[in-house]
């Protein structure tokens, strides 16, 4: 697959979503510590938003990764 046909909002949505079951968090408590609404973090999570900068560095460091990961095509190891 050619990088410019990657889908990185799906990417980075399966990360957080994946490290967030990790963590056993629920959405309504990783949204409250990174600032933003459930629905949002729900909407990043399948991949219909398009979140900042700021909100990629505040999931990563909620969810104790460094923000690359959330970007990285590399296979999650738990």
């Amino acid at each position: 697959m050619k990088k410019s046909e990657i889908n990185y909002k799906n990417v980075v949505g399966s990360r957080v979503r994946a490290l967030r079951l990790n963590a056993e968090l629920s959405q309504e408590v990783l949204s409250e510590r990174c600032g933003i609404f459930r629905t949002y973090l729900s909407r990043i999570e399948s991949g219909s938003a398009n979140p900042t900068l700021v909100v990629l560095v505040a999931l990563a460091h909620s969810l104790n990764v460094e923000p690359y990961v959330l970007l990285s095509m590399d296979e999650l190891m738990f």
